[in-house]
């Protein structure tokens, strides 16, 4: 495994422990491992590295747009999917991406089932626990890289 993702893992957690207790993914969190990321790449594959970087994070921001600007997800979101291609280029955001969206909608399931049997409602689902998922099954499957 690349050494990068090592980092990777460590952003993951930690961002979908905070999506989970605060509903938010802090900037403070995400800016320097975006650093670390552009810093391990460039050292590891030279400027391909860094262009590889680059078009991941443009992908991670691209998939995410729109659910952005309708007000479906947090910033948080759109810039974890950032951090996620900048670590491992656009088919781990692509792959994260599309496992998220499958990964969260199972949840979403659970949330609305919740709901109907519940008095406590939920109203938000922490988006960067899907993502987290989605990118963790992407990595162990070859599939991300």
């Amino acid at each position: 495994m690349p050494i990068s993702l090592y980092f990777l893992a460590v952003v993951l957690f930690i961002a979908s422990w905070t999506d989970w207790k605060q509903r938010i993914i802090p900037n403070s969190l995400l800016l320097p491992f975006f650093f670390v990321a552009l810093i391990v790449n460039t050292a590891v594959m030279g400027i391909r590295g860094l262009l590889w970087s680059f078009e991941g994070l443009l992908a991670g921001f691209a998939l995410l747009l729109v659910p952005y600007l309708l007000s479906g997800i947090g910033a948080g979101d759109v810039k974890l999917l950032m951090l996620i291609g900048t670590f491992g280029g656009v088919r781990l955001a692509v792959g994260a991406f599309l496992l998220g969206a499958v990964i969260g909608g199972f949840f979403s399931l659970g949330v609305i089932l919740y709901n109907m049997i519940s008095k406590q409602k939920i109203s938000t689902l922490p988006y960067g626990i899907p993502l987290t998922l989605g990118t963790v099954f992407c990595i162990f499957s070859g599939n991300g890289m």
